[in-house]
């Protein structure tokens, strides 16, 4: 791998990939939205293409030369506001992903990896994790983020039936350093520095260490097999040990009011309401809310097996995600030091 084309550099698990192909030598291009935000890859020695994920001639031009395709990109809205909203995450990650990856095909890329996620995966009724043969039909799908992304997925596996060398990656919840915007899970890690955790709902999520994740995506691509998804997870937790795990590492008290579900549904509704009148997006999304129902366990054997797949113990990731928080200024230190 020489040259790669990453998309998604602006986001959390792009970026991520961009700074581990730099660390392997490899030299990265990258396409970002005209005004998109570029702190994510401050510092970073990469060629920026202006466009965004239908532009052909700026997919065109990031791929000349480029031997591998990263597809990172695309809106993981939870809630959208109106048709508008509706319209442009299926652009971006249904069609766009489309033609990201024929692109890559068609400039002769011999690694395309699409990035997708676990949210498409079916929970198991017996609470065993999830595996990737897990897929979800369409119809059991009611958020739209879900059903875009199940569509995007298609378009890949589409694709690879053709004959091209295409690989899904299906991240779990990463964490860790670098999340600037930041995301829903880093979220988790933040608003506990910042007191903003009183309560907590009981549920579960599959924790992953970011860098971890970044080079499954460059595992995937060296040793996956076309058509085939692999989850790139690693320990499924209660929310609850989450929070008793920040606790230990930085000396501030973790929540113990546990919220019912009832009254969880309630709040976010109530968020929601609000939302419409204030124009914001609403702080607990109703969609997030109704997809923690269940826990969302997923096993990562394929991913261990078949690619050796890295994974840092979870403590270690929760301590580097909150002390890039502390260091960056968006919450001040802990009673305990994160060095």
């Amino acid at each position: 791998m020489k040259l790669a084309f990453v998309t998604g550099t602006s986001g959390f698990i792009g970026s991520a990939v961009a700074r581990e192909l730099l660390a392997d030598g490899v030299a990265v291009r990258v396409l970002m939205r005209k005004g998109a935000d570029h702190k994510a890859i401050k510092g970073l020695d990469v060629e920026v293409i202006e466009g965004d994920l239908t532009d052909a001639s700026a997919l065109a031009k990031g791929l000349v030369g480029a031997d591998a395709c990263f597809h990172v990109a695309g809106m993981n809205a939870i809630s959208l506001r109106g048709r508008g909203d509706i319209r442009r995450i299926y652009e971006a990650n249904e069609r766009g992903a489309a033609m990201v990856l024929r692109t890559a095909a068609e400039a002769g890329c011999t690694r395309i990896v699409h990035t997708s996620t676990v949210a498409v995966l079916r929970q198991r009724a017996d609470g065993t994790p999830s595996h990737e043969g897990d897929l979800a039909p369409l119809d059991e799908l009611t958020v739209h983020y879900q059903r875009s992304k199940w569509l995007g997925e298609q378009k890949a596996l589409e694709l690879a039936k053709e004959g091209a060398p295409v690989v899904i990656a299906s991240p779990s919840a990463p964490m860790g350093p670098c999340d600037v915007k930041p995301t829903p899970t880093g979220r988790v890690v933040l608003d506990f520095l910042l007191g903003k955790m009183p309560g907590y709902m009981e549920t579960g999520l599959n924790v992953i260490d970011v860098q971890d994740c970044a080079r499954g995506h460059i595992l995937a691509a060296q040793k996956g097999k076309p058509g085939e998804r692999y989850i790139l997870s690693h320990e499924n937790l209660q929310i609850r040990a989450i929070f008793e795990t920040l606790a230990e590492v930085t000396g501030l008290p973790a929540p113990k009011f546990k919220v019912p579900k009832t009254v969880a549904i309630m709040a976010a509704a109530a968020s929601e309401m609000k939302a419409r009148f204030t124009g914001k997006a609403p702080v607990i999304p109703l969609a997030g809310v109704r997809m923690a129902l269940k826990p969302m366990w997923y096993d990562n054997t394929r991913a261990l097996t078949e690619l050796g797949l890295p994974t840092r113990p979870v403590r270690e990731t929760l301590r580097r995600a909150a002390q890039w928080y502390v260091q960056h200024g968006y919450a001040p230190a802990p009673p305990k030091a994160l060095d």
